[in-house]
């Protein structure tokens, strides 16, 4: 590596290092930024457009795309100038080692309007979850229901308007087989187990590797709480 090309790649990981420790809440900067960053890394987007359910991949794939047959050096020039307008004193900021990931700017945040159910469950936002109106048993772009998500995160209030108040289905299985059942079970969550069962949850449905909630409870006292249902 020349003088040129490793005085480039160092401003561009102290650029990267700068963005990762920042709270940039302005998404089209951010959809810049990850298409000046892919590109730097990937080279040109080789990738298939993700599906049309999958919002938060398609704005990503299109913000890499858009990219073309830009140059790795050109992206990497293109990320700086961007941060620069961002944070004027950047090159002259010290920072510590980084080590760069293509992890780091793959949060892009979906808009109210993008949101769904299942986006505030994870949010636990009781008021839009007790005011949404529709089938809340269908599944989302990770293959996953509300109820199942619920479960997940251990929260009985959420759950209770899911399966009560929005006739949610306790035996919908995910696109891996998995129940809200297997969830509760993994994370140990003994009153999301009790309410599920409570609520006719099958303790013996099968996830596609084959086993039940029950054969993938490992807490020894929550499983002969299930075995006696």
């Amino acid at each position: 590596m020349d003088f040129n090309s490793k005085k480039l790649s160092d401003q561009f990981d102290k650029a990267v290092s700068f963005i990762s420790g920042s709270n940039l809440s302005d998404v089209d900067t951010q959809l810049k930024l990850y298409g000046f960053y892919k590109q730097a890394i990937e080279g040109t987007c080789t990738q298939p457009k993700p599906p049309i359910y999958d919002l938060k991949g398609r704005k990503k794939w299109y913000a890499w795309s858009e990219m073309g047959s830009m140059s790795k050096e050109e992206a990497m020039t293109s990320y700086i100038n961007l941060v620069k307008t961002i944070n004027p004193n950047i090159e002259t900021e010290k920072t510590g080692w980084v080590t760069v990931s293509t992890f780091a700017h793959d949060e892009i945040p979906l808009s109210e309007n993008e949101k769904t159910i299942s986006d505030w469950v994870k949010e636990g936002d009781l008021n839009k979850i007790k005011t949404f109106i529709g089938d809340i048993n269908v599944h989302d772009c990770m293959g996953m229901a509300p109820i199942p998500w619920g479960s997940d995160w251990g929260d009985l209030k959420i759950l209770g308007i899911l399966v009560e108040n929005h006739l949610g289905d306790v035996n919908l299985q995910d696109n891996t087989g998995q129940t809200a059942l297997h969830f509760a079970v993994f994370c140990s969550h003994e009153e999301i187990c009790k309410y599920l069962v409570s609520m006719g949850a099958r303790i013996n449905i099968q996830d596609e590797e084959g086993f039940s909630a029950l054969e993938k409870c490992l807490d020894e006292k929550l499983k002969s709480l299930l075995s006696m249902n």
